[in-house]
């Protein structure tokens, strides 16, 4: 019938979240949207990847999105904040694929950066 219900849908998402493609994808994404050597995504950063992606985000999508991804409301993104965000709202990544764009799969399956 071409439909799946909610217990389909979240066991695909656990499998999914379980690929390794995914867990590089996150790496991937959380590098890109920093800058320097920062162990956080700034408020600043991600506003400027969400406007980069969603050109007509007003200010409240952004503070909205940024909130969902401080996951411990401290005012910046760690990288346990993002992946946590992403693993339990998995659809999310799809944000971030603009920023995968020179990203390709290696003979052995994992997600590499070509220059």
């Amino acid at each position: 019938t071409g439909k799946i219900d909610f217990k389909q849908f979240l066991l695909a998402s656990t499998k999914i979240m379980k690929q390794p493609l995914f867990q590089r994808a996150l790496e991937l994404s959380f590098a890109r949207c920093r800058t320097g050597s920062l162990d956080h995504i700034s408020q600043k950063e991600i506003a400027e990847v969400i406007r980069g992606v969603i050109p007509n985000a007003t200010d409240v999508d952004v503070r909205e999105l940024s909130a969902l991804l401080d996951v411990d409301g401290d005012g910046r993104i760690s990288k346990q904040d993002f992946f946590n965000c992403l693993t339990r709202n998995p659809l999310l990544i799809a944000l971030f694929s603009p920023l995968l764009n020179n990203i390709s799969h290696s003979s052995n399956g994992i997600l590499e950066e070509t220059v």
